[in-house]
């Protein structure tokens, strides 16, 4: 298989977007992994918490 990378007049178009896109990609997914720690985070301490007011 043989990719073609040449964009030819439009490549200060096209590469540029590519570049975004797959930022933005990265960024997406740095961002939900983050917020997932988080809310484990949260739902241990909530859990300790309430394993702490158990009688």
């Amino acid at each position: 298989m043989h990719f073609d990378f040449d964009a030819g007049k439009y490549a200060v178009y096209v590469w540029p977007a590519f570049a975004l896109s797959a930022a933005v990609f990265v960024w997406m997914i740095a961002d939900s992994l983050a917020s997932a720690r988080r809310w484990r985070r949260e739902a241990q301490r909530l859990q300790a918490l309430r394993e702490a007011r158990k009688p």
